[in-house]
């Protein structure tokens, strides 16, 4: 099969960032690498969880952090921001590669409301507020806007989703429903079958992630978090059932009151260090990019077409990012840190055909090629979020089948609050727990597309 070219990589795009943001002559001044922020040489061993006896455990571990977070993509660097000013505790973020490396980094950042949960709502709606006042509240600018966002559907679905947003409604979310008529008015460029319909959420936006994630992590630095970048960590320190921190691969130890895996793709990988096995899957979903032709009176909404199964956004740069609703059709990715990143010339058709039956003038734009990315997902596609089962000393906040993004700074509030501060949480823990499939309590899914919420 021909593979197209492929998007950047992420490293590549690291790379860059590092330059533009030390001064070099194409860079912008305003945007350096943030002081304190440690970029060892990343080693390769690979180990497993040690266990020592008590009498040897004080000698082995060389420094102590109250919380240890592994993973610095945008859960992670939540986290640490949110336990750092909250005076929890001192925090210690460790990343293998780089933030943002892996389900961050290729994100579409879309920020939006339309869930069917009330607990989801609720924090999907303090996210979006928080993302809206980031750069007023921390200096720095991580390309936030409202394009607004419709989710387009036909009759079959029209009883879920006019019962989703009368729940939103009710909760303070701008949102309506509108009827093909009208759609047509939002986008006249469109075709729209007479019996489709649509929830209009004109306060819906999206970010920059990978200068969210960096923005993010530099202001937990400020606040007191210790950032290790180029760190990973091979396997867990462990007294009985008890976590008593990690192992480095270097060899060192850190040890710490309480360790958060947010990992994400590769949280399943280390938890079986720890000997416990979730349901956590690591997906491979797909996205193209287009440019939309000059002529096209196209108003740049994002949309979800439940109709064609697809998504798709205005990226900064000027294209339209395109990639498909249905998770059952990507592939398990077994090693994240070697997966395909291209795409190929069938996918961009695919998705090419797919958006020209919405808008005819995309049948013959400029593609920009495409990329594969990492989902870490669940049986119900809500996250794990909670003790892990078994262990003491360990949380997993993980498996956010697509919705990571847009919930993350709501998510590092309430975990915060559990762990740290001792505030009531604001969501019930018992709706992410982690272990709701033993229980046999999965959370339901209003929509055929888990991705939808």
């Amino acid at each position: 099969m021909d593979r197209h070219r492929q998007w950047p990589s992420m490293l590549h795009r690291h790379q860059r960032y590092q330059r533009l943001s030390s001064g070099h002559p194409e860079g912008d001044q305003r945007q350096r690498v943030p002081q304190g922020i440690r970029l060892p040489g990343q080693g390769a061993r690979q180990g497993r969880r040690q266990e020592f006896p008590p009498e040897r455990t004080r000698e082995i571990l060389m420094a102590h952090s109250d919380y240890i977070i592994v993973g610095g993509g945008i859960m992670g660097a939540m986290m640490a921001l949110e336990l750092a000013e909250s005076g929890s505790g001192s925090v210690i973020l460790l990343e293998k590669s780089f933030p943002g490396a892996g389900s961050t980094g290729k994100s579409g950042a879309i920020l939006r409301q339309h869930y069917s949960h009330k607990v989801t709502i609720g924090m999907a709606r303090e996210s979006l507020h928080w993302y809206s006042e980031f750069e007023q509240r921390y200096g720095t600018d991580i390309a936030f806007h409202r394009p607004g966002m419709a989710f387009i559907c036909t009759a079959a679905d029209r009883a879920n989703l006019v019962r989703n947003v009368e729940l939103q409604v009710s909760m303070g979310v701008e949102t309506s429903v509108l009827d093909a008529t009208q759609l047509r008015d939002l986008e006249p460029s469109g075709q729209f079958a007479d019996d489709e319909c649509a929830a209009w959420e004109p306060e819906a936006g999206n970010v920059h992630p990978v200068r969210t994630v960096y923005a993010v992590i530099e202001a937990a630095r400020r606040a007191g978090a210790e950032i290790r970048i180029g760190t990973r960590v091979t396997g867990f320190v462990r007294e009985g059932d008890r976590v008593l921190g990690v192992t480095l691969d270097d060899g060192s130890t850190l040890q710490s009151q309480m360790v958060i895996v947010a990992a994400g793709p590769w949280a399943g990988q280390l938890l079986e260090e720890a000997g416990v096995t979730l349901p956590l899957t690591a997906l491979r979903p797909e996205q193209s990019f287009f440019d939309p032709p000059a002529h096209a009176a196209e108003s740049r909404l994002i949309y979800g077409d439940l109709t064609n199964g697809l998504y798709w956004k205005p990226e900064l740069a000027g294209w339209t990012r395109v990639g498909l609703l249905d998770m059952n059709v990507d592939a398990v990715v077994d090693d994240p840190d070697h997966y395909d990143q291209g795409v190929s010339q069938k996918f961009i058709e695919s998705c090419r055909s797919r958006l020209s039956l919405r808008l005819p003038h995309y049948a013959q734009s400029a593609s920009w090629g495409g990329m594969g990315a990492l989902y870490t997902v669940t049986p119900d596609s809500h996250p794990l979020i909670g003790p892990v089962p078994g262990l003491e000393g360990m949380w997993i906040v993980s498996g956010f089948s697509g919705h990571g993004f847009k919930l993350s700074p709501s998510v590092a509030r309430g975990v915060a609050a559990q762990i740290g501060t001792g505030d009531p949480c604001h969501f019930d823990p018992a709706f992410f727990a982690p272990d709701r499939f033993t229980r046999n309590a999965p959370i339901e899914v209003a929509y055929g597309y888990g991705i939808l919420g």
